[in-house]
C-alpha cells in the first residue's frame, strides 16, 4: 500500500493500492494529446477502415482436417490491422449493422475538450482484433465525498465493431483510494448517450452536442447520492445480506459453489471491515458499496487481469449489473 500526497484544501493524504486500474491495464496514456486525432494516432486507432464483407466463410477442424463452409447471406465486420496493413476479421454482424469509424467521433471529442476543459486520458481496444474500444477524457471537476473521498470524473466513448453494443458517451467517476470504476446508474439522471450502429448514426452524432449538458449534470446527482450513502450507517450483518442478494447465491449451493462463496465473502468482509481503502468511510453504506465495487474491479476471479478490467469498463454486463443492484439495495436504507 502506497500513500500518495494529493494537494487539496483539506490537506489530507489519499491511499491508493499499488495496482493498475482498468484504464491502465487495457489502455494507452494519451494525456499529452491536444486533439482527438493525436490521441487516436498515439493508440494506433485510426485508419482501421472498418467495413463489411458478405457471404463469409467459416472453417471447422476435426479429425479429417480443415473444412471450409460458405455462409451465404452472412456479414462480417473487418478492419485493416494498423501494424500489418492486412485485413482482419472481427465478428459476424446483423443485417441492420452499419460500420461507424472511430474517427467519426473526433469532432465530438474535440468539442468536449473545448467546451468543458476536459483532457484526454486513456484509450484502448480489446476483444477480438479490437472489436471493442474506449476513449476516456478526464473532466475538470473533482468530487470529494464527505470532503475526503476523492473522485475524478471521466467522460468516455465506449464503442464496438461487432454489433454487441451501441457506441455511447458515458459519464462516470474513478475513486482515487482504490481505482474503482464508479458505475452508479441513478434514476432520473442521464449517464450516457447512445449512438446505434444503424443508418441513423450520422444524425445522432450531429445531435450529441445538445445532450452533453444533461450528461454533465450527472456529476451533481452522483455527489448527492454518494453523500447520502456516506451518511447512512451500515453494520456487517446488513452488508452481508446485501452481498447475498447482489451475487444471487443459490439456496442450496454445491460443494464447489459453497467453497467459492466462502472465499468471496471472506474477501468482501475484509474489504468492508479492514481495508485501508475504506478507512475514511468505514461503517457506512458508501463503504459497503465501494467494498463490493473494489472486489468486482480488482479481486473477482477472472481468466486474466485484462478480462477483469474489460468487465469493469463495460457499460453493460455482470459487473455493472451487480454494482447497480448494490446501489439500489443500499439506497433503500439511506
Amino acid at each position: 500500500m502506497t500513500v500518495l500526497e494529493i494537494p487539496s484544501t483539506e490537506g489530507s493524504a489519499r491511499r491508493a493500492p499499488g495496482r493498475p486500474d482498468a484504464w491502465t491495464i487495457l489502455g494507452t496514456d494519451v494525456s499529452a494529446a491536444d486533439t482527438a486525432r493525436e490521441a487516436l494516432d498515439m493508440g494506433h486507432m485510426r485508419n482501421w477502415n472498418v467495413r463489411l464483407w458478405s457471404d463469409t466463410v467459416t472453417r471447422h477442424m476435426d479429425e479429417s482436417g480443415v473444412t471450409e463452409l460458405a455462409m451465404p447471406g452472412t456479414r462480417a465486420a473487418v478492419r485493416t490491422n494498423p501494424f500489418t496493413g492486412e485485413a482482419e476479421y472481427m465478428d459476424r454482424v446483423g443485417n441492420q449493422y452499419t460500420a461507424v469509424q472511430v474517427e467519426d467521433h473526433e469532432d465530438i471529442l474535440d468539442m468536449v475538450r473545448r467546451e468543458s476543459g476536459a483532457t484526454f486520458h486513456k484509450l484502448g481496444a480489446h476483444g477480438r482484433n479490437g472489436s471493442r474500444y474506449f476513449i476516456s477524457m478526464t473532466l475538470p471537476r473533482v468530487v470529494r465525498i464527505g470532503g475526503v473521498d476523492e473522485h475524478r470524473m471521466h467522460l468516455t466513448l465506449f464503442g464496438s465493431h461487432n454489433g454487441s453494443s451501441s457506441n455511447s458517451l458515458h459519464i462516470g467517476s474513478t475513486r482515487l483510494d482504490c481505482g474503482n470504476m464508479q458505475r452508479l446508474i441513478i434514476s432520473e439522471s442521464t449517464h450516457k448517450y447512445s449512438i446505434p450502429h444503424t443508418a441513423s448514426a450520422p444524425l445522432k452524432l450531429v445531435k450529441v452536442q445538445k445532450s452533453l449538458a444533461t450528461l454533465f449534470a450527472w456529476q451533481d446527482a452522483f455527489e448527492r447520492e454518494a453523500q447520502r450513502l456516506l451518511d447512512t450507517p451500515l453494520t456487517l450483518g446488513q452488508f452481508e445480506k446485501v452481498v447475498t442478494r447482489v451475487f444471487d447465491d443459490p439456496a442450496n449451493p454445491s460443494k464447489k459453489q459453497h467453497k467459492n462463496i466462502t472465499v468471496r465473502d471472506s474477501a468482501l468482509r475484509s474489504l468492508f471491515e479492514d481495508a485501508a481503502t475504506q478507512e475514511a468511510i468505514r461503517g457506512t453504506a458508501w463503504a459497503g458499496w465501494n467494498a463490493i465495487g473494489e472486489y468486482l474491479d480488482h479481486l473477482a476471479p477472472a481468466k486474466s487481469d485484462s478480462t477483469r478490467a474489460a468487465r469493469s469498463l463495460a457499460d453493460s454486463g455482470v459487473v455493472t449489473e451487480r454494482k447497480t443492484k448494490a446501489y439500489e439495495l443500499l439506497a433503500l436504507a439511506a
